[in-house]
C-alpha cells in the first residue's frame, strides 16, 4: 500500500482523475414534511419555526437579486377602427354586407342542385301544410301537372338506390323542383286552378313553403353570384372599410380554398381605392376613434409555475418531458419563456365587433411606482434591426416585405359541421402519359349522398370489340381506354408562351363500332364550367390536389341555423398512372 501510494504521487491531478477515477455517490436530500399524528392539517402548513433557515434558502434560491421593476397597474390605449360593410365575390358587383350571415357561408354557398331526394323533400313539406280536405282536393292536379318521372333523372344509370326511391315515392310525391319554380315566378295558383274559396289558405301555404326553404338552403340569389374560381380551384373575393376621406381600405382574398377563413386570408391592394355598391342613399359607417383604460391582469396558462411553496402543481403539463433536440430552438424558447417569464406577462381584455380592422394609435403603461411607458410596435425599429418582429399584420398585396398594423377580426365560423363529401375529385398528374387527370371518386348520387364515382361509372364499351381468331402471332393495338370516371385533361402552351403551360379539359371517346359519344363527366366540379375550360399548371402539383363538395352546418351568435354546400381543398396522394397507351404490338397469344 505505501508503495502504490508513492507512485501515485508522480501523477499529475489530471491524469488521476483520468486514469485513476475514484467511485463516489451522489445524493440528494428533500424537504418533506412528516406527521405525526393522524391529522395532516399541521404537516400541510409546511411551517417553519426557525426564520434564519428560511432567509438562507431564500438567499441560496437567488430571490434577494431583485430588479427594479414595477408591476402594472393601469393601461391606456387609443385605438383607430374601420368596419367592413361590403363585398364583392369574384368580378361582381359590390354589396351591402352584415354579420347577420357568417363570411364563410356568404362566400362558399352555391346553387342547392335538385336531387330527387330534394325534390321528394319539398313535395312532402308542401302537402303537410295541406289540411285533409284541401290534399284529396288538389292531390290528382298536382300530380298531373308536377309529376316525378324516370326520363327527368338520366344519371340513375349504375344507381340502384336512387331507382328504388323513385319506384317507391312516384305515386306518393310531386316533383319539388317545377312546383318551387311556379311558386317563386307566382304562376303556381293559376296554372294548377285553385279556386277563390282555397285561395287565401293557398297563399298561406306558399308563404310558409318559401320561408321554410329559404330558413333551411343558404344559397345565392342567382347563379352569378359565385366565388369559386375554377381555373385557381380556389374562391376568390374582395372587402372593402370606408374611410373618413371618402376612400376604402380594400382587402382581397385571391385564393381561399381551406374552408377555414381567417385573417390570414386577407391582403390589403393599395392600387385599388373605392369599391362602391349601387346604393346612393347608403350611408357608411366611418372611421372610429375611442381612448380605453383597462387593469392588465397576469397571463396564467396550464403548466405554469406556482408562486406558492404548498400550492400543488398541476400534473396535467409535465416540462420535465421536453425532448429537445439541437435543432429545437423554438422549443426551448416556449419552454424559457413558460418557465421563467411567464409571471412578466399581462393581459389586457379589449373587445372588438366583428368586421372590424383596429389599429392601436398610443399605448401607455403606468406601473406601481407611477412611471408610464409608452408601448410601442416590436416592429417599429429600423429596417436593418434584426430584432424587428411582427404578427397578426395584413400583407399588402404586390408589395413583398410591406404591412400594415390592423388587426382584423372577421364575422368567421368558431367551428361547424360537416357532412361526408358529396363530390371528390382527385387530380393526379400522369407523367407517363404527359397529362393530367381528373378523377371523380365520389360523385353525388339521387339520394341526396355522394358514391362512389368508381363503382358507378358505366362499364358498357368499356373494353374493345374482341379481335377475330387468325394464326398470326402479334396484333397491332391502336389504344385502350380508362374507366369513365378518369376525365382528361392536356397540357395547352399558354398564349404569348413557349414554356408555360395550363391544362384543358377534354374527353375520352366512348368505344363501340363506331365510336358514338364521348365520356362526360357526372359531378359539379368538372361540368360546370363551359368550354373551353383552363386550369392554371400551379394548382396542380406533383403531389396532386383533391377538390370536395359537402354541406356545411353550423349555429350562428345570432341564433340562425344555416345549411350550404361550400367546396374545400387538400392535397393529394401522388403521382398516378392511367395506363393509357396507343400504337401498340402486342402478343397475339396473350
Amino acid at each position: 500500500m505505501i508503495q502504490l501510494s508513492d507512485q501515485i504521487k508522480q501523477f499529475s491531478p489530471d491524469v488521476l482523475f483520468k486514469d485513476y477515477r475514484v467511485s463516489s455517490i451522489t445524493a440528494y436530500n428533500r424537504l418533506e414534511p412528516r406527521p405525526r399524528t393522524e391529522n395532516f392539517s399541521e404537516s400541510l402548513k409546511a411551517a417553519v419555526h426557525d426564520g434564519l433557515w428560511f432567509l438562507t434558502r431564500q438567499w441560496q434560491m437567488g430571490e434577494f437579486e431583485s430588479e427594479d421593476a414595477g408591476s402594472a397597474i393601469d393601461a391606456r390605449l387609443i385605438t383607430k377602427q374601420l368596419h367592413i360593410d361590403r363585398m364583392a365575390l369574384q368580378q361582381n358587383l359590390a354589396k351591402i354586407y352584415s354579420d347577420e350571415i357568417p363570411m364563410e357561408a356568404q362566400v362558399e354557398r352555391e346553387q342547392v342542385p335538385f336531387s330527387l331526394a330534394l325534390k321528394i323533400q319539398v313535395s312532402q313539406y308542401f302537402l303537410s301544410l295541406h289540411s285533409p280536405v284541401l290534399k284529396s282536393a288538389y292531390f290528382a292536379v298536382y300530380l298531373t301537372k308536377y309529376p316525378l318521372t324516370e326520363d327527368k333523372n338520366p344519371d340513375f344509370t349504375n344507381q340502384e338506390s336512387s331507382k328504388q326511391l323513385l319506384k317507391s315515392t312516384i305515386k306518393r310525391s310531386i316533383n319539388g323542383e317545377l312546383l318551387l319554380a311556379d311558386v317563386f315566378d307566382g304562376s303556381f295558383s293559376s296554372k294548377v286552378g285553385i279556386s277563390a274559396t282555397d285561395q287565401p289558405t293557398i297563399d298561406n301555404i306558399i308563404n310558409d313553403l318559401k320561408s321554410w326553404y329559404q330558413r333551411v338552403y343558404t344559397q345565392p340569389e342567382t347563379d352569378i353570384e359565385k366565388a369559386w374560381n375554377g381555373q385557381k380551384l380556389s374562391y376568390g373575393f374582395t372587402t372593402a372599410a370606408p374611410k373618413a376621406d371618402g376612400t376604402h381600405l380594400v382587402l382581397e382574398s385571391p385564393e381561399y380554398y381551406n374552408g377555414n377563413l381567417d385573417w390570414y386570408n386577407f391582403d390589403v391592394n393599395l392600387n385599388q381605392r373605392e369599391l362602391n355598391v349601387d346604393q346612393p342613399d347608403y350611408e357608411p359607417n366611418l372611421t372610429t376613434e375611442s381612448a380605453i383604460s383597462f387593469i392588465p391582469t397576469a397571463t396564467t396558462f396550464k403548466g405554469m409555475p406556482n408562486q406558492r411553496f404548498w400550492e400543488m402543481e398541476d400534473r396535467t403539463i409535465n416540462f420535465g418531458t421536453l425532448n429537445a433536440k439541437t435543432t429545437d430552438q423554438l422549443l426551448l424558447l416556449f419552454a424559457e419563456f413558460g418557465l421563467v417569464y411567464g409571471n412578466d406577462w399581462f393581459v389586457i381584455p379589449y373587445r372588438m365587433k366583428t368586421n372590424t380592422l383596429c389599429e392601436i394609435d398610443g399605448f401607455v403603461v403606468k406601473d406601481v411606482f407611477g412611471d408610464r411607458t409608452l408601448i410601442q410596435a416590436a416592429d417599429a425599429g429600423l429596417d436593418q434591426q434584426w430584432q424587428r418582429w411582427s404578427m397578426f399584420n395584413l400583407s399588402n398585396k404586390d408589395h413583398i416585405g410591406s404591412y400594415n398594423r390592423q388587426f382584423f377580426l372577421p364575422s368567421t365560423l368558431a367551428n361547424s359541421l360537416q357532412s361526408a363529401p358529396l363530390e371528390q375529385v382527385n387530380f393526379i398528374r400522369d407523367e407517363m402519359a404527359n397529362m393530367v387527370w381528373g378523377i371523380e371518386e365520389v360523385i353525388p348520387d339521387g339520394t341526396g349522398i355522394g358514391i362512389s364515382g368508381h363503382d358507378a361509372a358505366n362499364k358498357d364499351n368499356v373494353l374493345p370489340d374482341p379481335l377475330p381468331q387468325s394464326n398470326t402471332l402479334i396484333n397491332y393495338k391502336l389504344g385502350n381506354t380508362v374507366p369513365e370516371n378518369w376525365i382528361p385533361f392536356l397540357p395547352v402552351q399558354l398564349p404569348g408562351s413557349n414554356q408555360d403551360i395550363h391544362f384543358q379539359r377534354a374527353s375520352m371517346p366512348k368505344l363501340g363500332s363506331p365510336p358514338i359519344d364521348t365520356v362526360k363527366a357526372k359531378g359539379v366540379i368538372l361540368t360546370e364550367q363551359v368550354a373551353p375550360y383552363f386550369i392554371n399548371e400551379e394548382e396542380i402539383p406533383y403531389s396532386g390536389t383533391v377538390i370536395s363538395r359537402a354541406w356545411q352546418r353550423t349555429r350562428w351568435y345570432n341564433g340562425k341555423t344555416y345549411n350550404w354546400i361550400g367546396r374545400y381543398r387538400q392535397t393529394g396522394r401522388g403521382e398516378g398512372s392511367s395506363n393509357l397507351a396507343f400504337d401498340q404490338i402486342v402478343d397475339a397469344k396473350k
